[in-house]
């Protein structure tokens, strides 16, 4: 079942930042078709399932975003992150503000922890931590012995080497990640005309001397493989290490060339790497593979599309540098321009 959500700006709310400055964010517009705000349909479900607390009211007590945010001020008052002095008012007023903000700290809180106390005494700290090679919880006891005042703590771990090393087979690192013009799968950057333009498709990244070794030129097409698939895309010789291949991660395999009669479709950067995670956080790696490169055809003279502007510059190749705006007037479908 697909519920409808209202997205930011067609419902009010706050949020915070990383830095634990909260914000109001106000409804601007409606939300589009049968689109709700996501607090309507927990509230609107709620109430269908009839949810109930342990005095037989209600659950949960409030009815619209401001009641949810008193709400979450009890829950959080006398903890760190405590919200108890915040009102919609003052948000609305002032702008944003750091929490903790409470009767000590009405103004809220620049920078945490001045007086040197911490909330890692065994008394106060919610968790007693992890091993971080093994990701085994700690016993109390072992909190403890290694953290009696209840400081911060720095913890050094032993390197681990990547499950899955290079070899004759497969002999580069491949690496993949976020680049400056999209986020992740670009589901809302790939709809703006300037950012797509600015990196329209994918690429794979190559030293020089890599490129030399497999006789490849800026833009040609390559093929790179893991032992869990293949991407083909255009080579940009770049200032990247010698033994890494670098492919960003936005682009699906339905922005590539599958038109080979092999019945292999290519992949998406993150179905090349290992099925691997971190013991304690449990995050997905999604950052390394073992990998091999091939030429499969030149480019003739058609560079790679990867941004000139970032770390994919090129390196010895006269390449034209990235535009994002368009030069001349587009029009749009309802027939305005930009």
């Amino acid at each position: 079942m697909v519920l409808p959500a209202a997205t930011w700006g067609e419902k009010t709310g706050t949020f915070t930042n990383s830095d634990r400055t909260v914000h109001l964010s106000e409804k601007a517009v409606e939300p589009p078709g049968e689109a709700r705000p996501d607090l309507d349909i927990f509230l609107d479900y709620a109430r269908r399932m009839d949810f109930r607390d342990k005095d037989d009211r209600p659950f949960p007590q409030w009815h619209d975003p401001e009641s949810a945010f008193e709400a979450w001020k009890r829950a959080s008052a006398g903890r760190p992150c405590d919200y108890s002095g915040l009102t919609y008012e003052r948000l609305r007023d002032g702008g944003g503000v750091q929490w903790p903000c409470d009767s000590e700290h009405p103004e809220g809180t620049e920078r945490l922890y001045t007086d040197g106390r911490f909330w890692a005494s065994p008394e106060e700290c919610e968790s007693y931590g992890k091993d971080l090679v093994t990701g085994a919880p700690l016993e109390e006891s072992e909190y403890r012995a290694a953290n009696p005042e209840g400081l911060a703590m720095i913890k050094a771990v032993e390197y681990v080497p990547p499950h899955e090393e290079p070899d004759e087979e497969y002999p580069f690192i491949l690496i993949t990640g976020r680049t400056l013009y999209h986020f992740h799968t670009r589901t809302k950057t790939g709809r703006a005309p300037e950012l797509q333009r600015a990196a329209p498709e994918v690429w794979v990244e190559l030293s020089p001397s890599d490129a030399r070794e497999a006789g490849v030129d800026e833009g040609d097409q390559v093929e790179v493989r893991s032992s869990r698939g293949r991407i083909r895309a255009r080579a940009r010789i770049s200032g990247i290490r010698p033994g890494v291949l670098f492919v960003p991660f936005h682009y699906g395999y339905w922005d590539t060339d599958t038109s080979d009669t092999d019945g292999e479709r290519d992949r998406a950067a993150n179905e090349m790497t290992v099925s691997d995670w971190d013991p304690v956080s449990k995050q997905p790696l999604y950052k390394t593979a073992a990998a091999g490169l091939r030429l499969l055809g030149r480019g003739y003279g058609r560079p790679s599309s990867a941004p000139t502007t970032t770390a994919s510059a090129p390196i010895g190749a006269e390449v034209p540098a990235t535009r994002g705006a368009a030069d001349t007037l587009e029009e749009y479908t309802d027939g305005g321009t930009r």
